[in-house]
């Protein structure tokens, strides 16, 4: 069987591909890669699925048998705290036992080297090409009491520090003087004890939904988005709540609903916070956002006088800005962002209190500073539309569709095309775009789309539906 690191890590179905054999076999590739680059101690971590206690213990026995230390915290990690700790403590890298906001049938595994980065391709190559050549019988195990006797073994709360870092990029004090009512939804994930506690502390009023552990994430997927926050948007609208904040699986992901229940994209989220970061917190530098990301945040780029830095799909593109350029703010349309001086990693916990931070520092509802926002640099109305699709034969005709696409599009004149990732079109009419790629961790081809204006963006609207018929 080909074992693959997709867009971040490698995913596979509990007891299909994902299993004990698989995970010591990826476990040792792991090692073998970083003994190559000389280092010496990792955390591994895992999220609220089944089975992660015991993978992670399956990867630490493979690990501590190669001569590399283990650090363990004891209770389910966000992934950018995972990220966080091999910078703060000089690790040589760090895994995370997660499948993101896959289904609860997927586990996974993330791999992180030592700058803290998701693992980019030239990494994730070399891991693929030692798995490829291994055979089970040279997977080495040690056992964790032998682990712990010889001080390659050890149990730690990477907490403590992570919170204490975010204390000093977030201005707590302005968000407790606002004191905002605040719904938090943890999607039986792993934010747990991290942003119910914060929000607890900096909100006048919280409520909390799903701080538990649930594998089965309720009987959905721990996914943010507009679907799944629905029920929580009607209750701001009845009860009177400022935001809903909620976060994916690994809470690298955010989720958010303003104060008139209105679920807000991950593109406008970032457009935001790229003006707050400028604008409250006088910060310099560029933005960086990928090919599916809105062109909004490039807007707020232009208006303080900095540059746009486009990136191929995948986090682990941005995580390099974010560390050679030091980018103000990087982010993706799928829900990840984070900030220059923290991790080169998504954040969804860092996301929700940017959110409180910027309310706070405009004093006024987040639906506010969203029509404000639009006044000031326009509309961008953006889509993102998944096909599902049983085969690569059947991707391979859609995909080939959209190459003939001038064959479907009469209403919209195409000026110029590129192959960054995946295949982009940009059209006629100021500001419009369309994109469609082949996900790096799902059987799903995903369209993207944007315009600056309602008719131009319907007519892209109509043009992906009639070709994916």
């Amino acid at each position: 069987m080909k074992i693959k690191f997709g867009t971040s890590g490698w995913r596979a179905i509990i007891s299909d591909e994902f299993t004990f054999k698989n995970v010591r076999i990826v476990s040792q590739a792991i090692a073998q890669y970083v003994k190559k680059t000389n280092g010496k101690r990792l955390i591994v971590a895992r999220d609220t699925r089944f089975l992660t206690e015991r993978y992670a213990r399956l990867v630490a026995e493979v690990l501590t048998a190669n001569g590399i230390k283990v650090l363990m915290p004891e209770n389910p990690t966000p992934t950018p705290v995972v990220s966080f700790t091999i910078r703060h403590h000089r690790l040589d890298g760090g895994i995370n036992i997660t499948a993101s906001h896959n289904p609860p049938e997927y586990c996974g595994i993330k791999f992180n080297p030592a700058d803290g980065s998701p693992a980019p391709p030239e990494v994730t190559q070399q891991i693929e090409s030692i798995i490829a050549s291994l055979e089970e019988s040279k997977v080495s195990t040690m056992s964790l009491v032998e682990a712990n006797k010889s001080d390659l073994f050890e149990i730690f709360d990477p907490k403590p520090d992570y919170l204490n870092a975010l204390a000093k990029i977030i201005d707590f004090d302005a968000i407790k003087k606002a004191k905002l009512k605040v719904i938090v939804d943890l999607m039986y994930g792993t934010a747990m004890g991290y942003l119910d506690e914060l929000c607890s502390k900096l909100a006048m009023e919280v409520e909390i939904f799903h701080n538990y552990r649930d594998p089965y994430f309720g009987g959905d997927r721990p996914e943010p988005d507009e679907e799944r926050l629905a029920l929580l948007a009607n209750r701001v609208r009845t009860k009177g709540w400022d935001v809903v904040l909620a976060v994916d699986g690994d809470a690298d992901r955010f989720g958010i609903v303003d104060d008139e229940g209105k679920y807000v994209k991950a593109n406008e989220v970032i457009a935001l916070l790229a003006h707050h970061l400028y604008k409250n917190k006088n910060m310099k530098g560029p933005v960086a956002r990928t090919v599916a990301t809105s062109h909004a945040v490039d807007e707020v780029a232009k208006a303080f006088k900095e540059k746009v830095v486009e990136t191929p799909v995948g986090f682990k593109f941005l995580a390099s800005v974010l560390l050679n350029e030091k980018a103000v703010i990087a982010g993706e349309e799928s829900g990840g962002l984070s900030i220059a001086n923290h991790v080169p990693e998504k954040d969804g916990i860092l996301a929700c209190l940017l959110i409180l931070e910027m309310i706070a520092r405009e004093g006024k509802p987040l639906s506010q500073i969203r029509k404000d926002f639009r006044e000031h640099y326009g509309n961008f109305l953006s889509s993102r539309v998944d096909f599902e699709l049983s085969s690569d034969e059947e991707k391979k005709k859609l995909f080939e569709k959209f190459e003939n696409l001038e064959q479907y599009s009469k209403d919209l004149k195409i000026t110029s095309s590129d192959r960054i990732d995946g295949l982009r079109y940009f059209f006629d009419k100021p500001g419009s775009w369309l994109l469609v790629r082949v996900s790096g961790t799902e059987p799903v081809i995903r369209v993207y789309f944007e315009a600056k204006d309602e008719s131009t963006y319907q007519k892209l609207n109509m043009l992906v539906r009639k070709i994916s018929r």
